[in-house]
């Protein structure tokens, strides 16, 4: 059985460890989990939880028995932790939820975690890294590596979530359009049209704020 590191011990992480001891209650125990990496003073304070901060994420070292979960929901620190790691010779495990609906002739990128309630339809491809709440997809949806996209998002048909782009809680997307790189959707946002690479996204419909 291998070891299993959550890279990140903030919300992200603590919830991403939810879902792992889910898939060992519900499919039986797969992994020996180690506990967090975490680069930040006591991330844990005051937050009861089943597993502590083992050692730093710019110390670590990899074994031949250990494999990394992505805990950290920022897609640029996601890109660059990930990139580092990989580059010491770690390995990235996928973690999808059992209570998710995967439909079929979809793909799903090394390193991506899927949470409970997650769903997609046909024809959907995920790229690396990418993490996804309790949302979902319609068919020919393209979501590139390291995006971020919160609970309860209804990603419509043919969409493209273009790489490093962050989508908040509660947002819809029309049918046929595109999220450039690295934008960030505000909570609660309805994307009507394309939005353009690095800009951020409020309101209904979807206006540039920033």
């Amino acid at each position: 059985m291998k070891n299993l590191y959550i890279v990140g011990a903030g919300g992200c992480g603590r919830e991403i460890l939810n879902t792992i001891l889910d898939i060992h209650a519900i499919q039986g125990p797969r992994w020996n989990i180690r506990g967090f990496l975490d680069d930040t003073d006591d991330p844990l304070k005051d937050k009861p939880c089943d597993y502590g901060v083992v050692g730093s994420i710019v110390d670590y070292r990899p074994e031949a028995d250990d494999l990394l979960v992505m805990g950290i929901a920022d897609p640029a620190a996601k890109r660059r932790l990930g990139a580092m790691l990989a580059g010491r010779g770690a390995v990235f495990e996928t973690i999808i939820h059992p209570y998710t609906a995967l439909g079929r002739h979809n793909s799903i990128g090394t390193g991506s975690v899927l949470f409970a309630g997650f769903s997609m339809t046909v024809n959907v491809t995920l790229g690396r890294f990418v993490t996804i709440i309790g949302s979902g997809l319609g068919h020919d949806v393209t979501i590139e590596d390291f995006a971020t996209i919160s609970g309860a998002c209804n990603i419509m048909g043919k969409v493209t979530v273009e790489e490093e782009v962050f989508i908040g809680g509660n947002v819809a997307v029309a049918p046929g359009t595109t999220i450039g790189s690295r934008a960030y959707v505000c909570m609660g946002s309805m994307v009507m049209k394309d939005v353009q690479p690095g800009t951020k996204v409020m309101g209904n419909p979807a206006r540039e704020i920033g």
